[in-house]
C-alpha cells in the first residue's frame, strides 16, 4: 500500500470544537488519523489510488461496496452505498441525523 501523509497544527484553532470538527472534516476526505502528539500536531493518512479509476456509466449500477458486500443501503444522487455491517457509513449517518428516514435508502432485494 502507498500512503499519503498530512499534518495539522491543531493550536492554530481558537476553540477545542473545532479540533474535532476538522478531524471529523478531514475523515470524510478520507483520511485517517495516525495520532496527535503533545505538541497538538495531528498526524493523517490516506491511502493512494494504486488501480485506476473506472468511469461508470448509468447503464452500469455497481451492487457490491468496496468491501465486496451487497449493498442494503445506497444514497441514488451519489451513488455511495453502505452494506448494513459495521460502522454506519457517514452520509447515511448525516441522512439520519438531519431527520430523514434512512429506510428510503434501502436497495430493494
Amino acid at each position: 500500500m502507498v500512503w499519503t501523509y498530512r499534518k495539522i497544527a491543531l493550536n492554530q484553532h481558537h476553540r477545542r470544537g473545532d479540533d474535532v470538527e476538522l478531524l471529523c472534516d478531514a475523515g470524510e476526505e478520507g483520511w485517517e488519523l495516525v495520532s496527535i502528539l503533545p505538541n497538538n500536531v495531528a498526524y493523517l493518512k490516506r491511502k493512494i489510488q494504486d488501480e485506476p479509476v473506472s468511469v461508470e456509466t448509468d447503464h452500469q449500477h455497481r451492487d457490491e461496496t468496496a468491501a465486496g458486500l451487497k449493498a442494503k443501503y445506497r444514497d441514488p444522487r451519489t451513488n455511495e452505498a453502505w452494506s448494513g455491517r459495521g460502522r454506519m457509513a457517514t452520509w447515511l449517518k448525516r441522512k439520519q441525523d438531519a431527520g430523514e428516514d434512512i429506510e428510503k435508502y434501502r436497495v430493494a432485494e
